[in-house]
């Protein structure tokens, strides 16, 4: 007895396209394989592999459709021979348009990676719709098979993993050949049966995900085409399959960019809780909110009180360091005290002066991320490094996550400048020899607005033009991809360097010890940093860094492959695990340049320790950063067990009872306790 198929599968399986998708979606399992610049986990492989499958499914049924489309004649759909034909036409039009274009594209024409990206689709559409409409002729015409899922997804399924075995192979010869760099970054790190079970899940849920899509796209599409027959009142031919896979595609596109920003937006705003462990300003004279200063405390946003209450002092550096050292200045020109930018530079500076800054002998200006956070170890390793006798400025340009502080970053340059200004018009009121000396320090999307400074339009451009703003020096961890001032550099380092001042490095210990009284401007970008590496335009376009193998940064993969969309994917799963820290625990991997900060200030500003003095720091910068995420961890699970009893308290119909300096430890011991004197108030049985 034959098995009965519903309608709607053998509609869907005779469909070309929906074959040549599936053909490309298993084929696109090799690239989501390839290593990218960090390892990623078993759940990251699993939601790559998802994500780039759905992707190169939809791409190529759309693409084939358009090859049909262009081919029929109106009205009409193309037989197996005619889409042998066009198969073949795809296949040696696609390839010569990417091989006469790769060169350029590989040069950074936008315009030559698009053609690129499109000749590749278009031949890979070529190959997996003729391999299709092959099957489809041999099992239908042929054999007579009853068109289902076993004649056709089943053999789509078995080409696609055929033609990813291959690329799997050629990939390993490639490694053998140019040699496995950076072996520590395995494709996948943390296996275990707790990940692998994680994994599958996500890779269970992406099949079927992938399945739902694939049959619902197929169902809209045919709806569209059955609508537009209806309207024009004429069988659309290929030519409606075409326009309506394309429309289905777009809004597939437009649900992923709207789901992508929500998932952003999330993740960027997790962090973002107002803290109960700095509920007040602070009481030293040489810091922002002090005695001395005229900057609210409530004007500085949550990273700025922050920066205030941490602020080191002389004991605490002489403990460390062993010679006699003065209380450091920290200042925030804070982004709510004016919306005028220049008025919120000549508060800030001011508030620099009240807090004794221009007294010190160097002062810094520290660009901060977009929420207003600026590297406490950084600072800290200055401030231990010049045994206190230093200031730093934090002109804050905005109160968000620096995924939506992008668009301020021109704000941010220009209050940085402002600084600046201000800065060098008070010095020059100061004798030449008692003068500090100026900085810069910027991490991330801080160093991204540093070093931007230099490239506002005016008689300088680059290093000049901060020699003109009176900076002596400058450190910049982690450059984002997006800084003018590094693409115009990589593009011209004459232009933006006349003096080949500027030193790129992966780690300090590659530059230069520097002598006494010198500075430089000195860029800290590890390898393997995303953030450096990221870039839009990955979507279609090779980046700087994956040219040809043996031309690689150190740390890049040699045997990896660019291909368009899969590249960008990994590239944005290695952005997320690029940014992944723990306190204390400093390693150089990625966007965490902690274990950088020490031995990069001393070879930017030409400070110095001996050895035993630098082993003291280190040890002291882990430690410290320890002790403040652990006080903030514990304030705000008290807070929120505070929040909690009085919450509780209130149904009870309890009176009014203080317990913001209820000690927990004392709760039982002490006889005249709060909680004690609770005993004749009725609650709950059992409580």
């Amino acid at each position: 007895m034959a098995l009965r198929r519903p309608d709607w599968i053998s509609r869907w399986s005779t469909d070309t396209a929906a074959q040549a998708g599936v053909i490309g979606a298993a084929w696109s399992v090799a690239g989501s394989l390839a290593r990218g610049l960090l390892p990623r986990s078993p759940v990251d492989q699993a939601i790559i592999t998802g994500v780039t499958a759905t992707i190169n499914y939809q791409l190529t049924a759309t693409a084939w459709s358009s090859l049909e489309a262009v081919a029929a004649l109106p009205g009409r759909r193309p037989g197996t021979l005619a889409r042998v034909v066009i198969a073949s036409t795809a296949i040696v039009g696609g390839y010569g348009t990417a091989f006469a274009t790769q060169r350029a594209s590989q040069d950074g024409s936008l315009a030559a990676s698009a053609a690129y990206a499109a000749g590749r689709q278009i031949a890979f559409a070529g190959i997996s719709g003729g391999a299709a409409s092959l099957w489809d002729e041999v099992l239908h015409n042929r054999l007579h098979l009853k068109p289902g899922l076993d004649t056709t997804l089943l053999p789509n399924l078995a080409t696609g993993v055929g033609i990813a075995a291959g690329n799997v192979y050629f990939a390993v010869r490639r490694a053998h050949k140019y040699g496995m760099v950076n072996p520590d970054n395995h494709r996948v790190e943390g296996v275990n049966a707790r990940s692998l079970a994680q994994a599958t899940g996500v890779g269970v849920a992406s099949a079927v995900g992938l399945g739902t899509l694939v049959i619902g796209e197929q169902l809209a599409a045919r709806g569209l085409e059955r609508l537009m027959s209806k309207a024009i009142r004429h069988d659309t031919g290929a030519a409606g399959a075409f326009v309506a896979h394309t429309a289905i595609l777009g809004a597939l596109g437009l649900a992923g960019a709207y789901a992508l920003k929500r998932i952003t937006d999330r993740l960027e705003h997790s962090d973002d809780i107002v803290e109960p462990a700095y509920p007040k300003p602070p009481d030293s004279p040489y810091v922002s909110a002090g005695p001395r200063s005229g900057m609210p405390f409530d004007a500085i946003g949550k990273e700025g009180r922050r920066f205030v209450t941490m602020a080191l002092t002389n004991q605490q550096i002489t403990a460390v360091m062993g010679e006699p050292a003065v209380d450091p200045v920290r200042v925030v020109a804070g982004y709510e005290v004016t919306e005028d930018i220049r008025e919120r530079a000549a508060l800030g500076v001011a508030d620099l002066e009240a807090c004794g800054g221009f007294e010190r002998s160097i002062i810094c200006v520290a660009s901060p991320t977009g929420v207003g956070y600026v590297n406490y170890t950084i600072i800290e390793a200055l401030e231990y490094l010049a045994r206190g006798d230093c200031a730093t400025i934090v002109p804050q340009y905005a109160l968000v996550p620096s995924a939506l502080a992008m668009p301020k970053t021109l704000d941010g340059v220009m209050l940085t400048r402002a600084v600046l200004d201000v800065i060098r018009d008070r010095l020059e009121e100061i004798p030449e020899e008692r003068r500090p000396r100026v900085v810069l320090m910027g991490e991330s999307l801080g160093a991204n607005v540093a070093l931007d400074v230099s490239t506002v339009p005016g008689p300088f451009v680059g290093v000049p033009a901060l020699e003109h703003l009176g900076v002596s020096g400058g450190a910049y961890f982690g450059v984002p991809f997006r800084t003018e001032f590094w693409r115009r550099w990589r593009d011209n380092p004459e232009a933006m360097d006349p003096d080949h001042e500027i030193l790129v490095v992966h780690e300090p210990s590659q530059a230069p010890a520097l002598p006494p009284g010198r500075m430089r401007q000195l860029l800290v970008v590890h390898d393997d940093d995303p953030v450096n590496k990221y870039g839009y335009t990955m979507a279609i376009q090779p980046p700087w860094w994956m040219g040809p193998p043996t031309t690689r940064p150190p740390m890049v993969p040699r045997e990896t492959r660019f291909r368009p969309v899969t590249t960008f994917v990994i590239a944005t799963i290695d952005l997320l695990n690029g940014m992944n820290s723990k306190p204390g625990t400093f390693v150089r991997r990625g966007h965490d340049y902690r274990i950088e900060a020490r031995l990069g200030l001393q070879r930017a500003y030409g400070v110095s320790c001996s050895d035993e003095q630098a082993e003291a720091i280190e040890y002291a910068l882990r430690e410290n950063e320890t002790e403040w995420a652990a006080r903030r961890m514990i304030a705000r699970k008290m807070d929120r067990a505070r929040k909690s009893i009085a919450s509780t308290l209130e149904k009870w119909g309890s009176p009014q009872i203080d317990i913001a300096d209820i000690d927990p430890g004392a709760v039982t011991t002490e006889p005249d306790s709060p909680l004690r004197r609770l005993g004749q108030i009725s609650g709950p049985p059992g409580i």
